[in-house]
């Protein structure tokens, strides 16, 4: 018995010692493992690559805008005041024609020859009225008979005076020197009161029609230069001046304003969409950053602010920091408050941001290079 003791002993030793040299070299590998292996603190430190912008500060302009449309000062569609067949046409469409030309002429044959017939009694009651004067002068006739034949006078007078008139009506003469639109009648066609029959368009100018909130009343009076800009014709900015503005409010309060364009282009015409703005200039120190630096969310908006790494060393980190804004045009958003001028902002990339995230820098964002112009823009309502 002891010698089978004795030789079970060093094969449970040898067990062992391979158990622990086992245990040694695992843990050996698992700590280079780990060495080796970048960490979740590696992964955090990785500065995220960003587009960054400096707020500035420089002049701005505010603009109050409105919306409307033109309107031609002399204006009109003319129409047939009386129903009749059309025997002359002497216009073309797009024709110029100079105030009191005969534009359209209906058929008054019948009403000239009622002319004719008026006009004789109208002298028959002359020479009865005559008459009749010389026999009352001496007591020959009656003071009724004379006042009789005074009011037949008056009577034919009347007729002849409508009859001509009526006769007037039918021969369409432009209302003032103008352009002609497309014609609408043809030579023949039988046309009733009211028809139109042509646009005519004056040479005197164009209003521009538009309406601003009831707050704006402070701003505009006659005399006020505005710009006008016309998305028919983009590349030109034309000015108007106010000349009248609506004494009553409609029923969403707003205010109709009227005012004439300055040497309007031969291509502007009325009716057409006409954007209006009127410039409030802002202080010259005024704060501003690319429209992308800043974010939005429940408790209002913020931006993240870069900062230099500790000791100036290590990438920059940034820091979330709540801003009030202003107003915005150009790409650019006036900063009212939280923020200071020459301090560098996120502009893109801030979806992948936390507070204390270092970041790096880059020279050039489509999304965060956001143009530099000077203006700003608050927008009236649209009629």
């Amino acid at each position: 018995m002891v010698s089978v003791g004795v030789t079970k002993h060093p094969s449970a030793r040898a067990r062992l010692l391979l158990i622990v040299a086992l245990a040694v070299l695992a843990g050996l590998a698992w700590w280079l493992w780990q060495q080796t292996r970048p960490g979740a603190q590696a992964y955090a430190a990785t500065p995220i690559k960003v587009a960054v912008a400096t707020a500035s500060t420089q002049p701005f302009t505010r603009y109050l805008e409105a919306i409307g449309e033109l309107e031609a000062i002399q204006q009109v569609s003319v129409p047939a005041e009386i129903g009749g067949r059309i025997v002359g046409l002497p216009i073309q469409s797009g024709q110029r024609v100079d105030r009191g030309q005969v534009l359209v002429q209906l058929n008054d044959a019948p009403q000239r020859g009622d002319l004719v017939r008026l006009q004789g009694t109208l002298e028959n009651a002359r020479v009865r009225l005559e008459r009749l004067r010389r026999l009352v002068s001496v007591n020959a006739t009656s003071k009724e008979a004379f006042d009789n034949a005074q009011t037949d006078l008056t009577t034919a007078k009347g007729a002849l005076q409508a009859l001509a008139a009526e006769i007037e009506q039918r021969t369409i003469r432009a209302p003032f020197a103008g352009t002609l639109g497309i014609r609408k009648v043809h030579l023949g066609q039988y046309v009733n009161p009211g028809d139109v029959l042509i646009n005519l368009v004056g040479d005197q100018g164009l209003y521009v029609n538009f309406s601003v909130p009831e707050q704006a009343q402070s701003q505009l009076r006659p005399g006020v230069t505005l710009q006008v800009l016309l998305d028919a014709l983009p590349e030109q900015a034309l000015s108007a001046k106010v000349t009248s503005i609506d004494p009553f409010l409609d029923r969403t309060r707003t205010l109709s304003v009227q005012a004439r364009l300055q040497n309007p282009p031969a291509s502007a015409l009325p009716h057409m969409f006409a954007r209006v703005r009127l410039a409030q200039p802002l202080p010259g120190n005024t704060l501003s950053v690319p429209e992308t630096a800043v974010t939005y969310n429940a408790y209002g908006e913020e931006l993240f602010v870069v900062q230099p790494g500790q000791d100036g060393q290590g990438a920059p980190t940034v820091r979330r920091v709540a801003v009030k804004t202003g107003d915005r045009h150009g790409g650019r958003v006036v900063i009212d408050s939280g923020l200071k001028p020459g301090a560098q902002v996120v502009v893109s990339g801030q979806i992948k941001l936390s507070d204390g995230a270092a970041i790096e820098p880059v020279a050039h964002s489509v999304l965060g290079d956001a143009s530099h112009a000077g203006t700003t823009v608050a927008t009236g309502e649209s009629p």
